[in-house]
C-alpha cells in the first residue's frame, strides 16, 4: 500500500469508519484512536482490494474488532464514561431533527446492536456482509437486528417520539 493509495482511502471512508467507531464505544477520544489504528493497519496490509468497497468492508471489520477489544479492556471500563455524545460531533452535524433524536436513541443500546443498527441502516450492509465483517453468523445477525428494533420501538414510544400503536408523533 502506497502513501498515496492510503491518502485516498482515508479520504474516502475516514468519517464512516470513526461514526462507526463512535456509535460503539460512545467515546470521541476513543473513536479517534481506533479509526488511527484502523488506517496504521491499513498502511501495513500487504494485500490488494478490487475495489474500494472491498476496502471500505475491510476497514470496518478491523474498527468493529478494535472496537470490541477495547470494550472488553479494564482500561477503558475504568476510565471512559458512556455519556450521550457530545452534539459538536463534526460526524453528527449534518443530521436533521428527527435523525439527531433517532441517532440519540440508538446510542442508548447495547454495543453489539448499535454496531448492527450502524451498519445495517446507516452504512447499508446487509446482513450476510455484517455478519462477515463481525465474525458472527448470519443468525446471530438477524437476531441482534430485531432485538435491536423492538429495543428502539420501546425506546422511542417512551420518549413520546411514536405513540403505543407505532404511530410518528410531531417533534
Amino acid at each position: 500500500m502506497t502513501a498515496a493509495d492510503l491518502e485516498h482511502y482515508i479520504g474516502l471512508f475516514h468519517k464512516a469508519v470513526y461514526r462507526l467507531a463512535l456509535s460503539i464505544v460512545h467515546n470521541e477520544a476513543e473513536a479517534e484512536d481506533i479509526c488511527q489504528n484502523a488506517f496504521c493497519r491499513l498502511l501495513d496490509y500487504g494485500g490488494e482490494f478490487e475495489t474500494p468497497e472491498n476496502c471500505k468492508a475491510w476497514l470496518f471489520r478491523v474498527t468493529v474488532n478494535l472496537s470490541k477489544n477495547l470494550l472488553k479492556s479494564t482500561r477503558f471500563s475504568r476510565t471512559a464514561q458512556l455519556g450521550e455524545l457530545d452534539e459538536n460531533i463534526p460526524a453528527m452535524n449534518d443530521l436533521t431533527e428527527k435523525e439527531t433524536i433517532l441517532w440519540e436513541t440508538v446510542s442508548k443500546l447495547a454495543p453489539k446492536y448499535r454496531a448492527a443498527i450502524h451498519l445495517y441502516y446507516y452504512e447499508g450492509y446487509s446482513v450476510k456482509e455484517i455478519a462477515d465483517m463481525t465474525g458472527d453468523s448470519v443468525s446471530a445477525v438477524t437476531t441482534r437486528l430485531a432485538r435491536a428494533r423492538e429495543k428502539l420501538k420501546t425506546l422511542l414510544i417512551k420518549g413520546g417520539v411514536y405513540d403505543e400503536n407505532g404511530i410518528q408523533r410531531d417533534i
